[in-house]
């Protein structure tokens, strides 16, 4: 079973609202830069040294918004693939590759691979085209974050 990993320079970039225990897990930093991968559809596949290995389950703060995630992942990746969603057998054969329900995480070994490209990618969108400087504080933080993320959600097509 694959890790949920984080990009090193992220937990750097969040390290200010870190400190001050406004993030109390490195899943919070992960979520952040995930929904804006995913909000963006953009991933990057980064090496493994430029990330941390930190959780292979949903933490307990999370497990219960852990099938809307996936379900946000599954949309935006069959889309991006330009799967149609009423060609069952091509839907089908998609989801099956990227899910896994016998894993603790429901995602199979490729699932969390681009899971993680969205992540590594929503990293690069916060630190380079929606923030000028990074978050000192959680609220200044989630302000920006939060009308960025509806504007995003707002463009995309399932």
């Amino acid at each position: 079973m694959s890790d949920f990993r984080i990009s090193k320079d992220s937990k750097k970039w969040f390290d200010e609202i870190s400190k001050k225990d406004e993030l109390g897990l490195d899943f919070d930093i992960y979520y952040f830069c995930l929904m804006a991968g995913l909000s963006t559809g953009y991933q990057k596949d980064l090496p493994t040294s430029d990330t941390l290995a930190f959780v292979e389950t949903f933490p307990n703060k999370y497990k219960d918004k852990s099938k809307i995630i996936i379900s946000l992942f599954l949309a935006r990746e069959l889309s991006s693939l330009g799967v149609n969603l009423t060609d069952k057998k091509e839907a089908h054969e998609h989801i099956s590759r990227l899910i896994s329900p016998l894993s603790p995480n429901f995602l199979s070994d490729e699932g969390m691979k681009q899971l993680n490209k969205y992540s590594a990618a929503g990293f690069e969108v916060l630190k380079d085209e929606w923030f000028v400087d990074k978050p000192r504080t959680l609220e200044s933080f989630l302000r920006i974050f939060s009308n960025k993320i509806s504007t995003g959600v707002k463009n995309f097509q399932i």
